[in-house]
């Protein structure tokens, strides 16, 4: 590797990173691909792979940097360290394969989005999904080109950044007709982004409790009565008759479906309130535990959404890894079981979609519950894991990402922060400070026409293929 290369490599590695929080100075994201696009001509494809590693596991190497130590909470710090580098190792490999492809259509100009997008749905499927540190994400500063989320989703905010690169790093060869157009479409793709933003009212009232309760303690030395005490006299603070008030994730770390006396409690508190409560704690149901969240009336009865997207090798052991990882490692991952689905929770004259934590990474689970009618959406979460790290503003973007894609009000409530209210444009109504205690009120809009919600992911690859059956045929 000579000098020249690696010092570009450190550019691309570096505007990705300050694209991201804690830094968030975002349209840096459409230049980070510039350095590496640049050099295309210059690396043999196994270069191309090994660079676009490279910047990968820059980029997740600084984002990541507070893993070994948590997971040292449980294990040992040798273990966090494998663990770490096996996830960071993961990801890169996205980008390998991404500037490989690059390689082999560098004479492209649209052949680098269409395939970041394709490597970007994988990525979110299948048993290792980890939809995180997507080059589409930075948009949620960017209110114009945000909006466009609402019809093409993140995956589409990500084919926009990777273009803009592939442009810019092509400038000096673009014929002045092409620049012409690009700046032009780039100007109307702002213009329409904010055309696209209107007004909104609240219509939902909702409570939030963010009880700032130290997940290590709720997990090592667990005291229940303490977590439902601090929780519960936070929430007698909210005014009366709302819409909903809403708990964190694992607010009680037991399987509260047996702790009748809890749910007495809940169902008085929601009584003395004369609002519904949502909770996060586990479920035990015969043999099988379950991450839930517990929707809980004034009469007393409660339905629960049960965590379904668990985050693997922490939450679940995802198959066909349960016959390779050895019994040891087993022993350090929760036994979580996945519950039935995406379903709407009904509450009177409207529903609500919940997502636990890991599930408001994905677009096509909020995109489910939108679907089915929910009205606005809840995201609980326990991001105290997290302890002060920018992962805790990156669970957030990704939160507010959903609400813009379904053009649906939602809140999340986490329990060291960001608890935040956000309306269908993706303009924040309310945030809190994260290690606040306290509680949150906004109105939630109601929500509005979503071209995202209708086709989901289907035009991307429609124009995908699309490109495909051209080339084939120019070629």
């Amino acid at each position: 590797m000579d000098r020249i290369k690696l010092f570009f490599l450190f550019i691309a590695i570096l505007l990705y990173i300050l694209s991201y929080p804690p830094f968030n100075i975002s349209f840096l994201i459409f230049f980070t691909l510039v350095p590496l696009f640049s050099l295309l001509p210059k690396f043999s494809t196994k270069e191309a792979f090994i660079y676009g590693f490279l910047y990968g596991f820059g980029f997740y190497g600084v984002n990541f940097y507070w893993i070994p130590d948590l997971v040292s909470k449980f294990a040992n710090l040798g273990v966090g360290i494998f663990a770490n580098l096996l996830l960071i190792s993961y990801l890169s490999s996205y980008y390998g394969i991404f500037l490989w492809g690059c390689k082999k259509k560098e004479n492209s100009i649209l052949f680098p989005a269409f395939f970041m997008v394709l490597l970007q749905w994988i990525r979110s499927h299948g048993p290792l999904a980890f939809n995180w540190g997507s080059l589409g994400e930075p948009m949620v500063n960017i209110l114009p080109i945000l909006q466009w989320a609402s019809v093409l989703g993140e995956l589409g905010l990500s084919f926009f950044v990777v273009l803009v690169n592939s442009l810019i790093s092509r400038w000096k060869n673009l014929k002045f007709i092409r620049k012409t157009a690009f700046a032009l479409s780039l100007i109307l793709i702002f213009l329409i982004g904010f055309l696209m933003m209107g007004e909104s009212e609240g219509k939902y009232k909702v409570g939030a409790v963010q009880g700032n309760y130290d997940s290590f303690s709720k997990y090592f030395y667990t005291d229940i009565y303490d977590q439902f005490k601090v929780h519960r006299d936070l929430a007698l603070k909210l005014p009366d008759n709302l819409d909903l008030m809403v708990f964190a994730e694992s607010v009680l770390f037991c399987y509260l479906n047996e702790y009748p006396q809890y749910l007495i409690s809940l169902r008085e508190l929601s009584e003395k309130k004369n609002t519904p409560v949502l909770i996060g704690a586990l479920e035990k149901r015969e043999d099988k535990i379950y991450n839930s969240a517990y929707l809980i009336t004034q009469d007393g009865k409660y339905i629960t959404h049960k965590k379904s997207q668990l985050v693997p090798f922490v939450e679940e052991v995802p198959f066909p890894f349960n016959f390779i990882i050895p019994e040891y490692f087993k022993g350090l991952i929760g036994n979580y079981n996945r519950g039935p689905g995406f379903t709407p929770l009904p509450l009177k004259e409207k529903f609500i979609g919940v997502l636990i934590c890991f599930e408001s990474l994905f677009s096509d689970l909020a995109r489910e519950l939108s679907q089915k009618g929910s009205n606005f959406l809840v995201v609980i979460t326990n991001d105290g894991w997290f302890e002060g790290t920018p992962a805790v503003y990156q669970h957030r973007n990704q939160s507010l990402l959903r609400a813009v894609e379904n053009r649906i009000s939602l809140v999340q409530v986490a329990n060291t922060g960001i608890t935040f209210f956000v309306d269908p444009f993706g303009r924040v109504l309310k945030e809190s400070r994260e290690g606040e205690r306290n509680v949150y009120v906004a109105n939630l809009p109601k929500k509005i026409f979503s071209i995202y919600t209708i086709w989901g992911d289907l035009p991307i690859f429609i124009g995908f293929i699309i490109f495909l059956l051209i080339k084939l045929i120019i070629e």
